[in-house]
């Protein structure tokens, strides 16, 4: 089923990406953490795609797919030729596969830039174009921010990339991680006023450490709120620091919910323990349906 169908429906969708295992070491961990969110009944999730080890996320899709049951879209990046992609989209329609996350992807080593595999695929609306007049009929989704990007030079610069994004052919987007739904808002917002229609999705991640969230915040250019911030600040450990993120991240679902998004949708970084603490808080306010 096509997942831009599932965020039309009036009830808000459940979601959530998972990283495909770069070795063995990290198989059992996933393993687990799709198990555990799995019985959460997600609508959809979606599983990342890593530069030397593709194929695995192509094994997890169809396994999550046939086993669990669950619609689960492959992210597929500007990594390959543009010959290899279109041998790697035969292969994903051969099995099933309805979804595809268009993506630039990141550079191999953090840090150093982004060299494209094929000057066709630069962009991600490069790759999107690919796939839409190949013929293939993927259902695709892209990637957008909430705020500047570390990459962009200013908000404008990222703002045309997904407009152009969805003129290219994505059905629907989903937002990188976010602290302040200000910024979603002021995003849908804008994004109407110029005509975009397709949905967009808010995603979400609740602060883990200290550490984590230094990481995630240079990897997205994501902002912390005051409030937020002396929160982690004041807590003395880690653990502490988790039941903050978990707080903060159910308010902001809270508002975002009763604003009628299309969906939530959630990077787990392979770990169930706070989706699963955050779902069971919204459905006991019952503002998602158990």
């Amino acid at each position: 089923m096509r997942i831009a169908d599932m965020l039309a429906r009036s009830k808000p969708s459940v979601s959530f990406e998972f990283m495909a295992p770069r070795d063995e070491s990290e198989v059992e961990t996933l393993e687990r953490t799709i198990a555990a969110l799995a019985g959460h009944a997600p609508d959809w999730v979606s599983v990342t795609y890593r530069v030397r080890t593709g194929e695995k996320t192509l094994e997890l899709v169809t396994r999550i797919k046939r086993h669990y049951h669950i619609e689960a879209m492959a992210h597929l990046t500007c990594a390959n030729t543009a010959d290899r992609t279109r041998q790697i989209l035969n292969w994903m329609e051969r099995e099933g596969v309805a979804n595809v996350l268009a993506l630039r992807g990141d550079a191999p080593t953090a840090g150093e830039p982004f060299i494209p595999a094929d000057p066709q695929l630069a962009h991600g609306s490069d790759l999107i174009a690919l796939v839409r007049r190949s013929g293939y009929r993927f259902g695709i989704g892209a990637a957008c921010s909430t705020e500047k990007h570390p990459e962009s030079p200013d908000v404008e610069h990222e703002f045309r990339y997904m407009r152009l994004k969805v003129e290219s052919g994505a059905d629907f987007l989903i937002t990188q991680l976010f602290f302040d739904n200000k910024h979603y808002f002021d995003l849908v917002a804008r994004a109407r006023e110029a005509g975009i229609k397709v949905p967009i999705v808010p995603g979400l991640m609740p602060v883990p450490s200290r550490r984590s969230l230094a990481v995630m915040t240079a990897m997205s250019g994501a902002t912390v709120p005051a409030g937020l911030q002396a929160a982690i600040d004041a807590a003395p450990n880690d653990d502490a620091i988790r039941a903050v993120g978990v707080r903060h991240c159910i308010s902001q679902c809270a508002e975002l919910l009763e604003a009628r998004v299309p969906g939530l949708h959630f990077y787990t970084f392979n770990r169930a323990r706070a989706p699963m603490e955050i779902l069971a808080a919204l459905r006991g306010q019952q503002l998602l349906a158990s």
